[in-house]
């Protein structure tokens, strides 16, 4: 069995998000987004030659060069570096997400997601 195509497995991890957002799973919908918003940018930075390394970093800066290159229609790297931290701040820390913030963070990844699929 291959594996899936990172812009399908963004889709299915955003919905997972959407879901668990809409059921008050905080953490998991947190956790679902920044997977769904890696792989977009995966997804992307292969197509366009850009470097990712399987680094949270990495990802966040090739994000910043996919909409420098006019490739996303905007700079996703603070959202993946505010996801992640967010992640590590609930799983970590016990720390629980603002439940609005989540709601914005939604709606880019989305976005994010969108232009993934733009991308065959």
């Amino acid at each position: 069995m291959s594996p899936k195509a990172k812009r399908e497995l963004a889709r299915q991890h955003l919905e997972t998000a959407r879901e668990d957002l809409e059921g008050e799973r905080y953490g998991d919908a947190l956790n679902a987004m920044f997977h769904a918003a890696e792989a977009a940018v995966v997804w992307l930075s292969d197509h366009h030659g850009i470097e990712t390394r399987r680094l949270h970093w990495v990802k966040a800066e090739a994000a910043e060069q996919l909409h420098a290159q006019g490739l996303t229609r905007s700079d996703h790297g603070d959202l993946l570096r505010d996801l992640n931290q967010g992640r590590k701040d609930y799983w970590y820390d016990g720390e629980e997400p603002d439940p609005e913030e989540l709601h914005a963070y939604l709606a880019e990844v989305e976005a994010l997601v969108g232009d993934a699929e733009a991308v065959r």
